[in-house]
């Protein structure tokens, strides 16, 4: 039975999950969720959050980004060195991971606002957009120390989330990177890498009718 691997082309969360799948040669079949305004847990593999991605294997199925990437570790046929978001012991690297994962979650309340109809000029919108703003500020001033602060590794689930975070900025149109340009070295250096240009953001076609 192969792993099905329910998602979004379009979702910064389903994009780590998939770059760990391809990194760690992990065989699956990506099952794309249409219906992303469903309130039926049947649409999300399950999952009762109604929340992207999950993982569906022989012995159940595993909800959300980081426990996606753990099970694909462990069903890894590669021995790698892989950094967890529990071995960042200093506030900097741990601090990066949080806001970076803050920053995710804004995104979403901004892009679901959008969908609902709402502009960004909305005032229910102020407070995502600055929260999403500040976290990148923020990563601008300090991924780089953080992640030079990491062990040697193979992928750190840090920076795999900071780039799909960052990318995702772009690819919706919720912030302007070119001001940022540490965080534009970064993303052309981890953006090279085949996992990450075989996972590149794109608009699922609609199903046939």
């Amino acid at each position: 039975m192969p792993l099905t691997l329910t998602g979004r082309s379009s979702s910064h969360f389903t994009r780590i999950a998939r770059i760990y799948a391809d990194e760690l040669e992990v065989p699956h079949v990506f099952n794309v969720v249409h219906a992303i305004a469903s309130a039926s847990a049947d649409v999300f593999a399950g999952n009762p959050s109604l929340r992207v991605p999950s993982l569906t294997t022989p012995e159940g199925t595993w909800f959300g980004s980081l426990n996606v990437c753990r099970e694909l570790a462990r069903r890894s046929p590669r021995d790698a060195l892989l950094v967890w978001p529990e071995d960042l012991t200093h506030p900097l690297t741990a601090n990066a991971q949080e806001l970076t994962l803050e920053g995710m979650s804004a995104g979403v309340t901004i892009v679901m606002a959008r969908l609902a109809g709402l502009t960004d000029e909305h005032a229910a919108l102020e407070k995502p957009f600055a929260r999403l703003r500040g976290a990148a500020a923020w990563l601008e001033a300090n991924l780089d120390a953080a992640l030079a602060r990491l062990p040697e590794r193979r992928l750190s689930f840090l920076e795999v989330s900071a780039f799909c975070f960052l990318k995702h900025l772009e690819f919706r149109g919720l912030a302007a990177l070119e001001p940022l340009p540490k965080l534009c070295a970064f993303l052309a250096a981890f953006g090279a890498r085949p996992a990450a240009e075989r996972t590149a953001y794109r608009f699922d076609p609609a199903p046939p009718a």
